[in-house]
């Protein structure tokens, strides 16, 4: 009876234990993590957004081009089917153009005036799902997350302040400022292997981040006598919001 006492609780330690290294050696088998590098491309969203330095000068039609830049990422996969991705994508540089402008009541077509640019990087977080085992050589997979935007370089093309000067709109260059922003991501994609005993594969996959930031723009009045005096005009809610294509190689183990 004290041997029945003493070995029936090792006996079940000895058991709970053979059966944590198994789940702790299953957790961390081959395949449960993903490296990826690679390029992406960066369509920004063209929305019909206003920029007002006055109550007379309104842009219409503002136009944001699209950039190629680096990714890099990493995803952790602790159970089947299920991934936890860290990605950064490198800064892309936009050039804002304008097609329409209203000076008061006229409007003035121009065709892609060159107003600036600015910088953006993009920092997302997802929880992916993976539909398929494993052990399937392409392994696709749908992602949603969270997303931070940061902007920085932005500026006015010395040309347009020219303008706005030589018009008598401005007394002093005019300067913008970008606000970061927080939003949601998604992703679609796909790993594929070069074989199934080969831990290296090529990834593709379209993002889409939900980015809105405010335009803040400083300047001059040239109405004002007292040059100390600073306004601003504030675009609240400018839709960036781009799609991003990703090709790249990546590795597991």
């Amino acid at each position: 009876m004290k041997k029945t006492r003493v070995l029936t609780p090792l006996a079940i330690a000895v058991a709970a234990l053979l059966s944590a290294q198994h789940a702790a050696a299953d957790m961390w088998s081959d395949g449960d993590f993903v490296i990826r590098a690679g390029a992406s491309w960066v369509d920004p969203n063209d929305s019909d957004d206003n920029l007002r330095l006055t109550e007379g000068w309104v842009k219409e039609e503002f136009d944001i081009d699209s950039d190629t830049t680096w990714n890099i990422s990493g995803a952790w996969l602790p159970v089947e089917h299920w991934g936890v991705e860290l990605m950064y994508i490198g800064a892309t540089d936009h050039d804002m153009d304008l097609d329409r402008v209203r000076v008061d009541d006229i409007i003035y077509d121009i065709d892609g005036y060159d107003i600036g640019s600015f910088e953006a990087s993009y920092s997302n977080a997802y929880l992916n799902w993976y539909p398929l085992s494993r052990d399937c050589l392409g392994q696709p997979y749908v992602g949603i997350g969270v997303n931070y935007t940061d902007f920085s370089d932005e500026g006015f093309s010395r040309g347009y302040n020219d303008l706005l000067i030589n018009n008598d709109v401005l007394a002093t260059d005019a300067s913008l400022g970008l606000g970061h922003s927080w939003g949601f991501t998604g992703q679609v994609g796909v790993d594929f292997r070069f074989g199934r005993d080969s831990a290296f594969l090529v990834n593709a996959a379209v993002l889409y981040i939900d980015t809105d930031t405010d335009f803040n723009v400083y300047y001059k009045d040239a109405l004002s006598n007292d040059p100390s005096i600073t306004r601003s005009a504030t675009v609240n809610d400018v839709d960036f919001s781009p799609w991003i294509f990703n090709l790249g190689v990546g590795y597991s183990f």
